[in-house]
């Protein structure tokens, strides 16, 4: 009688267990299918380092992915290593620059070698990583920095050409269904056209004028073209170094490094907008995919280690997400 009593028990117990986590499930997946499309993104960032005692050893850097948790703060294990050292000749490569489209989940790899002829390849998780070569055209030996446009099927890198006393940078367009390319800028003994960024509609390019006037004296200019390089305008000039472009979603803002800070230009505005003033500058600013924020890298106190920054789009609301040891380049907001 006691073992039937028990017996019945278990089974009520178990029946009303399975209840509670149907009935869980489905409030979960209910809420999961009322949420906002997109409601996920936002919280990943794919970025450069060399972090790993691996790369270290090798000369050589690799791309990782990191996740923010609810409170928006970097959690150690969701730091992922989604493309190693890559393999060249009989050693590895150095990664310059990195670029993103979520839409078409590609990832562009840029690798400063001369000896490359091409750039590497893959979906967001680092599947299908491949050598992108050109079938004809311009080459794309030593491309220092590299951007994917919106629909994902063409490429601008910022490659350096040869004939020149001093390094100079050149824009290179490319179809990746086609592997044709061609000369979109080409540099001069004192121009260089670098960091192109797609305007979010595919239609403009903006990129940074180096302009060397004299043996010591230099001028930058923030440039707007269309995708093919023509009625470029100058949006903006300093004497102070101009680096690290990105393109808001809207296509409203650019946000750029003028002097080892932060800045935001609004179209059609006459001045730009200081965002950062970190002692120890900030660089590679990046719009998050609703434009509402910036994320950014600024050095730490701490010898050898460097840091992600997450601030709102007028500078304000600045948290630290992340301290990364090594370098630390940021590459995609996703």
């Amino acid at each position: 009688m006691f073992i039937g009593t028990r017996s019945r028990r278990t089974n009520i117990i178990t029946a009303y267990i399975l209840v509670v986590v149907i009935l869980f499930c489905g409030r979960q997946l209910a809420m999961r299918a009322l949420a906002p499309a997109g409601e996920a993104v936002a919280d990943e960032f794919i970025f450069i380092s060399d972090t790993d005692s691996l790369d270290a050893s090798r000369r050589s850097n690799s791309v990782y992915r990191i996740q923010l948790d609810g409170r928006g703060l970097f959690t150690q294990p969701s730091m992922k290593r989604i493309v190693g050292s890559i393999k060249h000749g009989d050693g590895y490569l150095r990664i310059s620059d990195i670029d993103c489209e979520p839409a078409s989940q590609q990832m562009v790899i840029a690798s400063h070698r001369h000896d490359l002829n091409g750039f590497h390849h893959s979906l967001l998780d680092g599947t299908g990583l491949h050598l992108d070569k050109p079938d004809s055209g311009a080459r794309l030996r030593a491309t220092r920095q590299i951007a994917i446009a919106p629909d994902g099927e063409r490429i601008m890198v910022s490659r350096q050409f040869e004939g020149f006393s001093e390094p100079r940078f050149g824009l290179v367009g490319g179809d990746l269904m086609s592997r044709q390319y061609h000369i979109v800028k080409t540099p001069t003994a004192t121009l260089s056209y670098r960091s192109p960024v797609w305007a979010p509609g595919g239609k403009r390019i903006a990129y940074i004028i180096e302009r060397q006037e004299g043996d010591t004296t230099k001028m930058y200019q923030l440039a707007i073209a269309s995708s093919s390089g023509a009625d470029e305008s100058i949006a903006y000039e300093s004497s102070l170094t101009i680096s690290d472009l990105d393109w808001s979603p809207t296509g409203e803002r650019l946000a750029l490094v003028v002097d080892r800070q932060v800045y935001r230009i609004d179209r059609g505005a006459s001045e730009m907008i200081k965002l950062t003033d970190h002692l120890g500058g900030a660089t590679s600013p990046r719009w998050s995919p609703d434009g509402a924020q910036v994320s950014y890298v600024t050095p730490s106190t701490f010898a050898g280690q460097n840091q992600l920054f997450v601030m709102n789009a007028d500078g304000s609301g600045k948290r630290r997400v992340a301290n990364i040891r090594g370098e630390l380049v940021n590459g995609c907001w996703v």
